[in-house]
């Protein structure tokens, strides 16, 4: 999954194929959701791209080195997918969600 911040302004950006998928999209979203205060979600289905602007006085880079673990054990199953890993890539973002109400990023 290829992921762009662009703190100065901002935003972030998701790309990948699986972000078409509205419950996996749901998801993520939810999780950038905990991670910042986001003021606005946008999808277009033509790129597999999720945007995600928010407020850049609520995002905590420094503390989002303690996802980096389980964002990487994310893009391995993500680089490979298939229908048959949803469950395990579900999972993994469940788990990325409670590392983030863990560390309080927000």
């Amino acid at each position: 999954m290829q992921l762009n911040v662009y703190p100065e302004t901002g935003r972030l950006r998701f790309r990948d194929p699986i972000l078409r998928d509205e419950e996996l999209r749901c998801a993520a979203t939810r999780v950038a959701k905990k991670i910042c205060t986001v003021n606005d979600v946008n999808f277009n289905p033509r790129t597999s791209s999720v945007l995600v602007c928010y407020d850049k006085e609520t995002l905590d880079e420094t503390r989002l080195k303690a996802l980096v673990p389980l964002a990487m054990k994310l893009n391995a199953k993500v680089k490979f997918y298939d229908e048959s890993k949803k469950g395990e890539v579900l999972a993994l973002i469940e788990a990325i969600e409670k590392k983030v109400e863990s560390i309080g990023v927000a």
